[in-house]
């Protein structure tokens, strides 16, 4: 594995900054955590509480689609699998983000993983990790056996989509910089779908992806091509970006942004720029 000494040069302590943590700018007062990791270089340009586990919602789905796509490069399933939804699928809480799976039709694990990376569709994660799995808590142990093999000693999954139940999903800013960097360099297909503004479901409803800074979008910014969302409560908002600046891969990863009145959305995308601007565009 080409990144399993990043990420566990991400996973320790022992990681010099090559910005100083005095010139930082408004980064602590706006998330609980923060990253900046040029991922062609295996160089951390700037973190901020980057160690310490925190609920993380959708960004749970970084390590789903890695193992997903691992499913599918085993040929343990393919894109054209079908699925026919289950009754834990069916009922997922009123809250989630969906889909929409109807009881009487089928769906492609194109589809399923489709929806899961550009809407974060729920239903189609928990669809997702019962074919893989047979079950979504069989799922969760896979995702926590990967993330002690490579080293990510604070992350734990209780599930596959990162919703806050009892418990929640745990990681540290660090390492979802480590699965997110892992996720690119040995599944590079991911981006096709992390990169889609939209797509038309098989029941023809256009739905709209979550990452408003992708090119075409309200919040665009120019080389971004991915990642992934979250929000729950616990978790607050949450972003993982990536994209291509002055020819290296940025991965940058905010955890816990503080909404500005009733909005969660528009803050976590303004930290992401301010931090790709000041760490990135300005260093280089």
């Amino acid at each position: 594995m080409k990144k399993l000494l990043t990420i566990l040069l991400l996973a320790g302590i022992a990681i010099i900054l090559l910005i100083p943590e005095n010139e930082a700018v408004s980064t602590a007062q706006n998330a609980k955590a923060a990253i900046i990791l040029n991922a062609s270089t295996d160089k951390i340009i700037y973190e901020s509480n980057a160690n310490e586990a925190l609920p993380i919602a959708s960004l749970s789905k970084l390590m789903t689609q890695y193992i997903v796509l691992d499913a599918i490069a085993a040929g343990s399933i393919s894109w054209d699998s079908l699925y026919k939804p289950s009754t834990e699928v069916l009922n997922q809480p009123s809250r989630a983000v969906k889909l929409d799976m109807q009881s009487d039709k089928t769906y492609t694990v194109k589809e399923l993983f489709t929806a899961m990376t550009v809407i974060s569709a729920n239903d189609a994660t928990v669809a997702l990790a019962e074919m893989v799995s047979g079950s979504e808590e069989k799922f969760a142990a896979k995702m926590n056996n990967y993330a002690k093999k490579i080293g990510l000693s604070k992350t734990h999954f209780i599930n596959a989509t990162g919703l806050d139940g009892d418990e929640t999903n745990l990681a540290t800013a660090r390492d979802i910089a480590a699965i997110a960097n892992v996720l690119i360099d040995e599944h590079s297909e991911v981006l096709q779908f992390t990169s889609m503004t939209d797509f038309t479901t098989s029941s023809g409803v256009k739905r709209w992806s979550t990452n408003l800074m992708l090119p075409g979008m309200p919040e665009a910014l120019t080389g971004m091509d991915g990642l992934k969302t979250g929000y729950t409560e616990l978790a607050e908002s949450c972003f993982a970006s990536t994209g291509i600046y002055d020819g290296d891969r940025i991965i940058t990863v905010v955890i816990g942004v503080a909404a500005e009145g009733n909005d969660t959305i528009k803050p976590r995308f303004d930290l992401t720029r301010e931090l790709i601007d000041s760490y990135v565009l300005n260093q280089q």
